[in-house]
C-alpha cells in the first residue's frame, strides 16, 4: 500500500482559507483530513527540522 500526504491551503464555497492534509492511498482514493490549530503548529515545527 503507498500512501502520500501533503499540506494543501484551499478556500471554502464561503471563502475562507482553511489549511488541511490530503491523503492519497495508492494513487487512487483522496481524503482530506482537517486539523486544529495545534495540530497546524506542531506540522510547521517538524518540518523545520527538515
Amino acid at each position: 500500500m503507498k500512501v502520500e500526504t501533503i499540506l494543501v491551503e484551499r478556500t471554502s464555497k464561503a471563502g475562507k482559507s482553511y489549511k488541511a492534509l490530503e491523503v492519497t492511498i495508492n494513487g487512487k482514493i483522496r481524503k482530506l483530513v482537517f486539523l486544529t490549530d495545534a495540530e497546524l503548529e506542531l506540522i510547521k515545527l517538524t518540518s523545520i527540522s527538515e
